[in-house]
């Protein structure tokens, strides 16, 4: 092959490979995001050809990222039979809590320390949108639903106050993790703690603005471990059930 030959068609291969990723990661999200909106129930199976007619896709790329969410915990693959939400035991569960809530109590810590006044107003308008969201008479998964974006927003927020990407960019995965365990427990937590949970970041923002590391810290580390709380008992009712 001549030099030129073969320089194309290493590009060529490359621009595959480049789509072939592109593919796969939209899929990974698409599946990802379906998994912690619940469209899955607690232990189900994946439905790989299903997955990959609705994406208009092929087998592989469903393969590849279902790999990749096997790697990051959300399902399990059982070799020659196929996929499934992954299960957790009430204390596997009481054990992340605990180490999401040091990881959010310390994102809490260096963002009181480091807020600007543009940041606490950035804070109190996600805050106001939640505190509309508890007045609202909206079905259960919706309201939700709703309230699930806008904590992420909020917590996201926070941790961008924080300003410690080596310390939030795992901090953040955690989020993800704790969404799916709220998600696959099948108990509704969101729900069930809107308006405690709005109190709750309101003490955390007032916190933040009044530069208080350590009530930011307890505050928040409080307001995790409640969940988790929330999450034992009721996945030990459902399973002695």
């Amino acid at each position: 092959m001549r030099e030129a030959d073969a320089a194309s068609a290493g590009g060529r291969r490359g621009d595959a490979a480049l789509r072939r990723g592109g593919l796969t990661e939209h899929v990974y999200e698409h599946i990802k995001a379906s998994i912690l909106d619940g469209v899955f129930s607690r232990e189900a199976w994946l439905p790989v050809d299903q997955l990959a007619g609705q994406l208009d896709v092929s087998r592989q790329p469903v393969m590849d990222a279902l790999k990749r969410l096997g790697m990051e915990g959300f399902v399990s693959i059982i070799p020659q039979v196929g996929c499934r939400i992954r299960s957790y035991s009430p204390e596997e569960i009481g054990d992340f809590y605990r180490l999401f809530a040091e990881g959010e109590a310390l994102v809490a810590e260096f963002a009181a320390s480091r807020a600007t006044s543009e940041d606490v107003v950035a804070l109190e308008v996600i805050s106001a949108k939640i505190g509309h969201l508890r007045r609202q008479k909206l079905p259960q998964v919706k309201l939700a639903r709703q309230y699930r974006a806008l904590n992420r927003r909020l917590h996201y927020e926070i941790r961008r106050i924080a300003r410690s990407e080596s310390v939030t960019e795992v901090v953040e995965r955690l989020g993800d993790r704790s969404d799916f365990f709220i998600t696959t427990t099948n108990a509704p937590i969101f729900a069930d703690r809107l308006n405690a949970a709005h109190d709750e970041h309101e003490d955390i923002i007032d916190a933040i603005a009044h530069h208080d590391a350590a009530r930011a810290r307890r505050v928040m580390k409080s307001h995790i471990v409640a969940i988790g709380d929330r999450l034992q008992a009721a996945l030990r009712r459902a399973t002695a059930g």
